[in-house]
Order: structure tokens, then C-alpha cells, then sequence
């Protein structure tokens, strides 16, 4: 492994609890059997999703540098799969041999956002994509949507978005709850949520939210020659 990388990876191991963009309590009350995150930055969230209880996840992550952290960092993991590349074309293929309810963790956004002619947020595609999908009663989250009106989201609204949400599932219920890794930015997520779900909750940790615990508090130790790749 390239030097550049394993520095990053070990410095980011010793951060963690300041990188994630959602907490357990924010994510458990929505859990199904497959969390699908856009945006997988070093893998953090990933890494609270394990602890939440999803048993399969998938994760895309457009910047190489974070797709290979987040590859060494939950390579243990063989409930996960990373794609490479932008969730603005992928999402669908991550999804489409999905036959159960999602819950969607939509966080794809460049940061800082670059007024380059490029665009900053994926959002209107990643629902697009969602949209595509047989199943109507995913369960999707947006995160940062207090970047609503700015360059980080194209200037999208969040009315903008509501409309959006609605063509998947005109009958969804949405509201705002707080984000960040201990809930400290209020209003700050999105939840999109069928009529007829029930949020649901455990205090027993999952055989992976076990494990997912321990690697938070232990350093990483990559392999010698890893090698990113489409999926873990």
C-alpha cells in the first residue's frame, strides 16, 4: 500500500468519532435489512451502520484516496460492499437485485463544494435511481440538508426534493431529525419514511455491530500491497 494511504488510514482511525455524519440513535429507529449509503468518505458511517444492525450494506465512493481508507478500514467486514465510482450512475446498479425495503443513507455532496462548471450534488440522480426500483417503501435519508439553497447542493430547495421523494412514494411521510455523531445538528437529516412503518429499535447489539465496535478502538493494520477494486 502506498505510504500516502496507510498515513491516512491510521490517522483517520484515531478521528473516527468526529467523522461520521449520523449517530446509532439517529439510524436504528430506520433500520431494514439493507443499508445502501452514497458517499462512504473513510467508511465511518459504515462503521455505525454495522453497529445499528443492518445486516447487508453497500457503500459508493467516488475519491480514490477515501475508497481505498474505507476498503482497509472494513475489509473484515464481508457484509459490505464498496463500489468505486459516482453514485450519479451506480446507485442503480447497487440496488437493482435488491428484493427487501432500503434504508438509504444519501451523502454524496462534494465538500467544499467547487464552483466549477461541475456539479456538486448527485441528489436528483440518486432519486431518479431509487425511483427505478419495483419497491416503493425504502426508507431514504438525506443528510446535510441544511446545505438546501447553497453551491454544496446546486442550489437544490428542499422543496426541490420533497417533489422528488414524492414521485417515489406519494404517500411518504417526511420530517427532519438531528445529525452528526452525537445528534449535535438539529434538523439536519431528512427522513423519508412509507405510512406504515414502525421504527424500529433493540438495545442487543448484532453479531457485526459487536465487531464493528471493536474496530472503532483499535488502530489499522492494512495488508502490504492492497489494491482498491469495484467492491469489497
Amino acid at each position: 500500500m502506498h505510504l500516502k494511504i496507510l498515513i491516512f488510514i491510521l490517522s483517520f482511525s484515531q478521528t473516527l468519532s468526529l467523522s461520521a455524519s449520523l449517530s446509532q440513535e439517529s439510524l436504528r429507529p430506520y433500520r431494514n435489512e439493507y443499508f445502501v449509503e452514497t458517499g462512504a468518505h473513510y467508511g465511518a458511517g459504515l462503521l455505525v451502520a454495522l453497529q445499528s444492525g443492518f445486516r447487508y450494506l453497500r457503500s459508493v465512493e467516488v475519491d480514490p484516496q477515501y475508497f481505498q481508507a474505507a476498503q482497509e478500514l472494513l475489509k473484515r467486514y464481508r457484509n459490505v460492499k464498496l463500489w468505486y465510482g459516482s453514485s450519479s450512475t451506480l446507485l442503480w446498479e447497487m440496488i437493482q437485485d435488491i428484493e427487501k425495503p432500503i434504508t438509504f443513507f444519501l451523502d454524496a455532496h462534494r465538500f467544499p463544494p467547487l464552483d466549477d462548471g461541475r456539479k456538486n450534488c448527485p441528489l436528483l440522480e440518486e432519486l431518479e435511481q431509487i425511483k427505478r426500483h419495483p419497491i416503493k417503501t425504502h426508507t431514504i435519508l438525506i443528510d446535510d440538508i441544511s446545505c438546501c439553497g447553497q453551491l454544496s447542493f446546486d442550489y437544490l430547495t428542499k422543496e426541490d426534493l420533497i417533489v422528488k421523494l414524492l414521485e417515489i412514494n406519494p404517500n411518504y411521510q417526511i420530517f427532519y431529525i438531528a445529525g452528526g455523531w452525537e445528534n449535535e445538528v438539529p434538523d439536519n437529516i431528512l427522513v423519508a419514511t412509507p405510512p406504515n412503518h414502525r421504527r424500529r429499535y433493540t438495545q442487543r447489539d448484532s453479531k457485526f455491530g459487536n465487531l464493528a465496535k471493536s474496530a472503532a478502538k483499535i488502530s489499522i493494520r492494512p495488508k502490504a500491497g492492497a489494491r482498491g477494486a469495484p467492491y469489497l
